[in-house]
């Protein structure tokens, strides 16, 4: 190589090495880069693993009845007005029954003469023992023949007999009456049941025919809440398991029952969706939900109370794996953790993490990864978010 090819080459090895120092000098001078995220303390506490319904259950009432006619006839006086509550066996709405009043009068009249007939009966039959034994006194001693003791023995036969025969009229008699009494019954329609008056759907003068609408009737003093959820959370439910009830009328506001019923079967929403049926019940308690409510419902299947946790939204599961974000030495740093039970709030912690660990819950901030530099924003301890 000449002497000139050797400047050359020099010249290019110069440039290099100065290019090389102004990339160290400002790799060096450049300022690194600082994620600013929002973190919580790692601390103990009570964990749930709950169900949800999959949508808004709705409140029924313990009791609830569509009163309809079962006779024909007229309306001739209604009792109540939408609104009312009324007892048990009260009567709310009456059908013109005028001829059906005479029936059972008549009826009752017939039993009258009836048990009037049964009563001479009776007292004939008494008359014809009487002769009877008087009779068959006298056969002992001589003095009356066999063939006048015949005769008197016959009549207290008959006699006899005709005590049955008005027996059996008194009891087709006292059959009529309680037909007669029954169809009158039917005009005049009670309460089944202490309730409310939800809906009323006659008027006075207004015919009707058998089986007619009349009224709805609600037993409103005691509701339970029925609520579908996934098919999948099929094995883990048993009844008995507390419910926390939340409404939209009652914002804010959780009240308690618990599953008193699970349905034995899967049922098919219009999609094809698969889901179970629950009934919430609340032990008899007054509560402040109105029958035809929607509700939320969270089942409580599980609990464990002074456990780590941390909040479920800081955890990213990938391939199986369970990792949060934690800060030490100023830097997010990947940890992979064993969670346990959980809900949309809190999981448990069982492996991975120690109490007063910080974890970093605003994943969400561009450029955090693991091994950059974090600042942190308000620090939330005990468990509390930094937002």
């Amino acid at each position: 190589m000449d002497r000139e090819s050797r400047h050359k080459w020099a010249r290019h090895l110069v440039k290099l090495l100065l290019l090389l120092v102004v990339v160290v000098v400002l790799l060096l001078a450049w300022p690194e880069k600082v994620v600013t995220v929002r973190v919580v303390e790692v601390v103990r506490g009570p964990v749930e693993k709950v169900v949800t319904s999959i949508q808004a259950g709705e409140v029924r009432a313990r009791r609830q009845a569509a009163i309809r006619a079962s006779t024909i006839g007229r309306v001739s006086g209604i009792e109540v007005q939408k609104g009312d509550r009324v007892e048990k066996d009260q009567l709310l709405v009456e059908l013109g029954n005028g001829t059906l009043r005479a029936r059972l009068r008549l009826a009752r009249a017939n039993l009258e003469v009836g048990q009037s007939g049964l009563r001479s009966a009776r007292l004939r039959l008494q008359a014809s023992e009487r002769a009877l034994k008087r009779s068959r006194r006298l056969s002992s001693q001589g003095v009356l023949s066999q063939q006048a003791l015949d005769r008197v023995q016959a009549e207290r036969d008959l006699a006899a007999e005709a005590v049955k025969t008005a027996q059996a009229n008194i009891d087709q008699l006292q059959a009529a009456v309680a037909v007669a009494a029954a169809a009158l019954e039917e005009t005049r329609i009670r309460a089944p049941f202490a309730g409310q008056v939800t809906a009323l759907h006659v008027e006075v003068g207004e015919a009707l025919v058998a089986g007619a609408p009349v009224l709805d009737l609600v037993d409103d003093s005691q509701v339970t809440l029925l609520a579908p959820v996934d098919e999948a959370d099929a094995g883990i439910l048993q009844t008995g398991f507390p419910v926390r009830v939340l409404c939209d009328a009652f914002a804010g506001r959780q009240l308690a029952g618990k599953l008193t019923w699970i349905s034995p079967v899967v049922s098919r929403d219009v999609r094809q969706n698969r889901h179970l049926e629950v009934e919430v019940g609340f032990d008899g308690q007054r509560i402040p939900l109105k029958p035809g409510m929607s509700a939320d419902i969270e089942v409580v299947v599980q609990k464990k109370e002074q456990v780590l946790w941390v909040p479920t939204n800081a955890i990213m599961r990938k391939g199986g794996n369970e990792q949060v974000f934690l800060v030490a030495g100023g830097r997010a740093r990947l940890q992979t953790i064993q969670a346990g039970i959980s809900n949309w709030e809190r999981t448990e912690v069982i492996r991975g993490l120690a109490e007063g660990d910080r974890v970093i819950v605003s994943l969400e901030v561009r450029g955090l990864a693991d091994g950059v530099k974090v600042r942190l924003g308000e620090w939330a301890p005990a468990g509390r978010v930094a937002w």
